[in-house]
C-alpha cells in the first residue's frame, strides 16, 4: 500500500538533518536528534538517512540506517513515538509483546514503556514523535472524568499505551494516513510563508485526537470503563428517586425531598430526569399521581373525585382536573361515571 506518495513526502525529504555511511557516527547522530539508546549492527552496509520538521507539539521525522540494527533506547520518556514503515520491515518488542512492521501495519512507542527495535535493511520509517504532555492535555480535555452533577476538576491523564500493531491498512488507518499526509504537505517549501501557526496547533491537536479516539488505548478504555460505571450510578439514582415518589404520592415532596433520598444534589437530580426521562423530577411525580388517580377512578371503588384527589397528593381540584384531561383527554369525573370493565 502506497499511503504516502513522494510528492507529499518530498517537502520532509528536503529537511535532511543527517547522511552517514558511519555506525559509531550515525548512533551518535540519532542519539542527538532523538533519544539516547544501545545500538547492536547486523549484516549490511551502513547508509543512514534522517530527515525532520518540526512544528509545536509533533516533529515529522524519516529514518533508514541501510542495514540491520537492533536500537534499545529503554523508555522513550517524554514522548510518544508512531512508526510507519515506507517500504521494508522491522520488530517491535514492548510490554510483552513483539510485533512485525511493514507498509500497512505500524507500531504506537509508549513513552513509558521499555522498548527494543529491530530495522531490517531494507527498512525506511516514516515516524511521527507526539510531545506526551501535548498529548496527555488533547486526552484531558477529551476524555477525563468529572465527578458526579458535572463539578470539579477533571481526573488527571496518567501514562497513555496505545494497542499494537497500528493498524494502517483498515478504514481508520487509512484516514490516520491521509491526516499525517495532510501535515507533511503544509510544511512551508523553501521562499514559501508558513502557515499560522495557531491554526497548525489547532491541525496538530486535532491528530492527536484521531489517533486517541481511533486507536486502542488505556485512556480510552478508562473513560468507556468510567462511562459504563456512571451510567450503572445514575440508573440506580434515578430508581430510588422514583421509588421513593411513588411511594408517597399522598405525601407533599419538595426537590430537596426526593435529592436527599437519591443522594444526590438538586441540580444532579434535575439532570438525571432530563437525561433519562426527558422531564424534570416534578413532572414526572406528577404523572406519577395522575397515572395512580386514573387507576382508582376506573377501578370505581366508590372514593370521590375529591378523595382520589386528595389521596394521590392533588390539594387544588381545578389544578388537578386540567391535568388529568390534559394526560388522558377527558375530566376525572367522566372517568369514574364510565361503566367498569370486566
Amino acid at each position: 500500500m502506497d499511503a504516502w506518495s513522494s510528492q507529499q513526502l518530498s517537502t520532509l525529504y528536503g529537511r535532511e538533518i543527517f547522511r552517514s555511511r558511519e555506525a559509531d557516527e550515525t548512533h551518535a547522530l540519532v542519539t542527538h536528534e532523538l533519544k539516547t539508546h544501545r545500538s547492536t549492527w547486523g549484516r549490511g552496509n551502513v547508509d543512514a538517512v534522517f530527515c525532520r520538521a518540526e512544528l509545536s507539539a509533533l516533529s515529522l521525522c524519516i529514518l533508514r540506517y541501510g542495514c540491520d540494527v537492533d536500537i534499545e533506547p529503554d523508555t522513550l520518556g517524554n514522548f510518544v513515538l508512531v512508526q510507519m514503515p515506507l517500504r521494508g520491515h522491522a520488530e517491535v518488542h514492548t510490554g510483552g509483546q513483539t510485533v512485525q512492521i511493514h507498509p500497512g501495519q505500524g507500531a504506537v512507542v509508549s513513552a513509558h514503556k521499555p522498548v527494543r527495535l529491530r530495522w531490517h535493511a531494507d527498512c525506511e520509517q516514516l515516524m511521527l514523535k507526539i510531545d506526551l504532555a501535548r498529548l496527555q492535555d488533547v486526552a484531558r480535555r477529551t476524555f477525563a472524568a468529572r465527578p458526579a452533577g458535572g463539578a470539579g476538576a477533571a481526573a488527571e491523564i496518567g501514562e497513555i499505551d496505545f494497542e499494537l500493531p497500528l493498524r494502517l491498512d483498515d478504514a481508520a488507518g487509512t484516514q490516520w494516513c491521509r491526516m499525517v499526509a495532510g501535515l507533511a504537505s503544509l510544511l512551508p517549501a523553501d521562499g514559501h510563508e508558513p502557515y499560522d501557526p495557531r491554526w497548525l496547533a489547532h491541525y496538530e491537536d486535532n491528530l492527536m485526537l484521531y489517533l486517541l479516539c481511533h486507536r486502542p488505548n488505556s485512556v480510552r478504555r478508562q473513560h468507556d470503563a468510567l462511562r459504563l460505571g456512571s451510567e450503572a450510578a445514575s440508573m440506580r439514582q434515578l430508581r430510588l428517586a422514583e421509588e421513593f415518589m411513588r411511594s408517597r404520592l399522598d405525601a407533599p415532596l419538595s426537590l430537596e425531598d426526593v435529592a436527599e433520598a437519591a443522594g444526590v444534589s438538586r441540580r444532579a437530580l434535575g439532570l438525571l430526569f432530563r437525561r433519562y426521562r426527558d422531564l424534570s423530577p416534578m413532572e414526572v411525580l406528577r404523572n406519577m399521581r395522575l397515572d395512580a388517580a386514573h387507576a382508582q377512578l376506573a377501578r370505581h371503588d366508590g372514593a370521590s373525585v375529591t378523595e382520589v384527589a386528595f389521596s394521590c397528593g392533588f390539594s387544588h381540584l381545578s389544578r388537578f382536573a386540567a391535568c388529568y384531561r390534559e394526560r388522558f383527554g377527558r375530566l376525572p369525573r367522566e372517568t369514574s361515571r364510565e361503566p367498569a370493565r370486566h
